[in-house]
């Protein structure tokens, strides 16, 4: 049974390939925070073994124990299990080793699972949805787990069923789980079930040729109280223009150090040292120093709202045949097609003003009638008909439309047809830096950015102060600190589980009334982008209210 379709090929050819560097830390760390001495046999198991990395690295930090090891791995592809097994024993030839063709998870669930000393894993990060609707549902029920699942989530909380009283467990997952909505359920599985030692979030490392930002658990069996200090590291990419650092031969050398290091690449990062923000239920997991506790309370202690507060923070539109909604060719015939309508999409981004060169467009197949959200009649519309029943095929092939007794040719998310026409803040998704601007168009906003549909009692000076502050250097800052959770290059996502706990000042202040005076200008000048000294003073203002 493929219950996750060419995981083991992948790691055969490399993509999710553990370096020796990485594996070696892992098993380091394990043996650190265990307490215990081993008795007897000494029992390691990596429950998706793939190319036996990782075993290699644990047998090799416990061989000088001088006791029998029995070493376990589960691979489901046959031919990787078979190369794994060989090479393992050529490598410890007084060790048993043994590599299962067959999946732990159907082992565990079964309650087949032996216990086991040591449990190192690098589990595929592959979303149950890829596995089947169906198996994704029963994983997710039996686990109490909510929204979008990811497969690795199953392998954490697995490890349960495998791992002995004093045993001791490292993983290396995506770090995904550790910020989104989607991830609650996990971590508070982990928190009740697991006593976590030690979190390394190597973020936009590369460490992986997939586009995987990793992060390294230990944890052994237990539940992580409050009062503890969960240790927490992290390693995330700086500019390379920084001058005068250190260099290292490779990112592991410096991590248990903190400063700025250079890998022989050329690559810049920055180490950091603490322990969890928090081990409360229903909170993300991101790193706490003396430093960044202090400056988030000062913080605290000036916010008056939140951008929360100003409106409600929607996400954009998604067509699901975004070849055949969307576009910005839409010439001759195309363009008296009675359904167009506006539609800002990533390439209107812009800081409080969007740039208008990009001119997309949707065709956008929802109204309102008694006040409920319909799908226009399509015969009252006939040239958007014609086009549209020239992708009849693709469209009708939308099984899930069908399935949610949809029309054929809606837009799978069209959000409320009326809000549209409010005015809003309108927000890129995924960006290095943060990009929040007005619009008062009326126009649609495609699923890259979210959007601000503003309340109606919402002053209007909260308004361009909540642009002021959205825009800055300070939010940055306070996204670093407060959630720890860019991508590759620097980049970060802008979801509303961020971004509604953005602070906002009091507006009647001095500085405020600043702000709010020269976002005022900025808007009304309309020119294509916020000048250099302009920006400059909103991140003076900006920072003065809040320190």
């Amino acid at each position: 049974m493929k219950r996750y379709s060419n995981a083991g090929k992948m790691k055969e050819n490399g993509v999710v390939y553990t370096p020796k560097e990485m594996a070696d830390y892992v098993a380091t760390e394990m043996l650190k925070y265990r307490r215990t001495e081993f008795k007897g046999e000494i029992s390691i198991l990596d429950p998706a073994v793939g190319r036996g990395e990782l075993l290699i690295a644990m047998i090799n930090a416990v061989k000088n124990q001088k006791l029998p090891i029995h070493a376990v791995g589960y691979e489901i592809d046959e031919d990787v299990a078979q190369n794994t097994e060989a090479l393992l024993k050529e490598l410890y030839p007084s060790a048993e080793i043994e590599i299962r063709i067959g999946d732990f998870l159907e082992a565990a669930e079964q309650g087949n699972a032996e216990k086991y000393d040591l449990i190192i894993a690098n589990p595929p990060y592959i979303r149950t949805q890829i596995m089947g609707s169906e198996k994704a549902k029963i994983i997710a029920k039996k686990m109490q787990l909510t929204g979008r699942v990811d497969i690795y989530y199953a392998f954490l909380l697995y490890t349960k069923h495998a791992l002995k009283e004093d045993g001791m467990s490292g993983y290396i997952t995506s770090n995904k789980f550790m910020t989104i909505k989607s991830g609650n359920s996990v971590r508070n599985y982990m928190i009740q079930n697991y006593k976590i030692h030690q979190i390394t979030d190597l973020g936009d490392t590369k460490l992986f040729t997939a586009s995987v930002l990793p992060c390294i658990i230990i944890f052994s069996l237990g539940n992580t109280k409050r009062k503890e200090k969960v240790g927490f590291t992290s390693v995330y990419q700086e500019s390379s223009e920084v001058s005068n650092v250190p260099k290292i031969s490779n990112l592991f050398d410096s991590i248990y150090q903190e400063g700025t290091y250079m890998t022989p690449d050329g690559r810049v990062y920055r180490y950091q040292q603490g322990s969890m923000q928090s081990v409360e239920l229903d909170n993300t997991w991101a790193i706490a120093s003396k430093e960044n506790k202090h400056w988030i309370e000062q913080v605290q202690s000036r916010t008056w709202m939140t951008l929360a507060d100003v409106g409600k923070i929607r996400v954009g539109i998604k067509t699901t045949a975004d070849n055949v909604f969307i576009g910005d060719d839409w010439f001759g015939e195309k363009s008296e097609l009675e359904l167009l309508q506006p539609l800002i999409t990533h390439r209107n981004a812009g800081q409080i003003i969007a740039n208008r060169r990009e001119q997309w467009k949707v065709l956008y197949t929802h109204t309102v009638i008694d006040g409920k959200k319909v799908a226009y009649n399509i015969d009252d519309y006939p040239k958007s008909k014609a086009y549209l029943l020239t992708y009849f095929e693709q469209l009708n092939a939308r099984n899930y439309v069908k399935k949610a007794n949809r029309k054929w040719y809606e837009i799978w998310v069209p959000q409320n047809p009326e809000a549209w026409k409010h005015r809003k803040i309108v927000f890129r998704d995924i960006s290095e830096k943060p990009q929040f601007w007005l619009d008062d168009t009326g126009a649609i906003v495609n699923g890259d950015c979210y959007w601000i549909d503003i309340n109606p009692d919402t002053v209007d000076d909260v308004v361009y102060l909540a642009l002021a502050v959205a825009n800055s250097s300070f939010i940055e800052k306070f996204y670093d600190v407060k959630f720890n959770n860019k991508l590759y290059s620097g980049k970060r996502r802008y979801q509303t589980q961020y971004v509604e706990q953005f602070p906002i000042p009091y507006y009647g202040s001095n500085e405020a009334k600043d702000a709010i005076s020269l976002v005022k200008k900025i808007i009304t000048e309309d020119k294509e982008r916020v000048s250099i000294d302009d920006k400059a003073k909103l991140d003076s203002l900006v920072e003065k209210m809040f320190s």
